[in-house]
């Protein structure tokens, strides 16, 4: 059977197929340092069930894909009605200093990391506190709904004998 041909008369060109890229999965310190933020709030953070999407590696370690730290990045800076090349200039001049610490995530190293981004340190403390919030007032209403099973029993015993 011959092969197809355009109306030129030329073959067409091989047919390319566009496969799925899997991005490389970060650590939580690993994101961290991406973000410009210290471990332990992304920590805070992923304990709050805030913050960038997560996934689990194969292990059950947290693990982050870059484009969901940049997804994350952009939200922040639109609820603080940043521009997008505002937030594109501010992360070219901290590129230097993420890179650094990215660098010293990966070698293992626990010193030497340079300061956090005060933008993002105010935007996830915002963020943190709101969450928190919330999950004290679940854990509040938990509690009293315990004390309340557990305190009317003896009361409705003393009150009805």
């Amino acid at each position: 059977m011959p092969s197809p041909t355009n109306i030129s008369g030329e073959k067409p060109a091989g047919q390319v197929f566009h496969l799925p890229v899997r991005s490389k999965m970060l650590s939580m310190a690993e994101a961290a340092a991406h973000l410009g933020l210290p471990e332990r709030r992304m920590k805070l953070l992923s304990l709050l069930g805030t913050g960038p999407a997560r996934t689990q590696t194969p292990d059950g370690k947290i693990a982050y894909r870059r484009e969901d730290l940049e997804l994350y990045l952009t939200a922040l800076h639109e609820k603080a009605d940043i521009s997008g090349m505002e937030m594109t200039r501010r992360r070219s001049q901290a590129a230097a200093s993420r890179q650094r610490a990215l660098e010293l995530v990966q070698i293992g190293s626990r010193t030497g990391f340079p300061d956090p981004d005060p933008f993002m340190m105010l935007a996830t403390g915002a963020e943190a506190r709101q969450h928190a919030c919330f999950f004290i007032i679940k854990v509040m209403a938990l509690f009293g709904l315990i004390m309340l099973c557990i305190s009317s029993t003896p009361l409705l015993r003393a009150h009805f004998n």
